[in-house]
């Protein structure tokens, strides 16, 4: 037992007391004491080299994807809503002495990405949203809520609209809010914002391409 311990004991002086035998103690010391590199001009074939890989990554590809091969990324619906707002925002529809417009985007889920493929840029979505729109009619105003249950970006010609108007307290004269004829016809003029979100949605698309 004792050799035993003397023997580990002497390794442990080994890796102590002459720590300065070590080939990482030796390289720590001969690199202070090395003057600072001179600098290399770059040949052309070097120069052009990373000059490509610049351009790769100003491109949108991330430094590891040297080849710009395949990257994906996804895209915050935060950020998506955000631009579905601005653009459902500009849309006006008039229909038989109507006139709707979106107020708000009040909801959106699903997902979007981004796709970088052998150097080119691609999007896609598939997303559910609604919005809140207005419309003015016979000198009253009639608010709603419209869904779209579905949008997915390979399929914007297949688009459906769900449309409610909201409901006043009371009907007939005297009341505050729209008559309920006047809601019909509030929600039947906002069915007609249905053909303008397919452009609004492919411009979606565009952003989240360059995005």
């Amino acid at each position: 037992m004792e050799k035993s311990q003397s023997f580990d004991s002497k390794l442990q002086q080994q890796a102590t007391a002459k720590a300065e035998l070590s080939y990482s103690y030796w390289a720590a010391n001969a690199a202070a004491g090395a003057p600072p590199p001179e600098p290399k001009k770059l040949t052309e074939e070097e120069a052009a080299a990373q000059q490509q890989q610049l351009q790769h990554t100003q491109s949108g590809a991330s430094a590891w994807n040297a080849a710009g091969t395949f990257e994906e990324k996804s895209i915050s619906l935060a950020w998506v809503q955000e631009q579905l707002g601005a653009l459902l925002g500009e849309l006006r529809h008039a229909h038989q002495g109507a006139s709707v417009a979106v107020a708000d985007v009040t909801s959106c889920s699903g997902e979007a990405h981004q796709w970088l493929v052998r150097g080119k840029k691609r999007a896609g979505f598939e997303l559910s949203f609604e919005f809140k729109w207005a419309c003015t009619l016979d000198g009253a105003q009639v608010t709603g809520t419209a869904k779209v249950p579905h949008a997915a970006a390979d399929e914007l010609d297949e688009l459906s609209l769900e449309v409610t108007a909201d409901k006043a307290a009371t009907d007939g004269e005297g009341s505050e809010g729209p008559t309920a004829e006047q809601r019909r016809r509030g929600e039947e003029a906002a069915r007609g914002l249905l053909p303008l979100l397919e452009p609004a949605l492919e411009q979606l698309l565009e952003r989240c391409r360059q995005k």
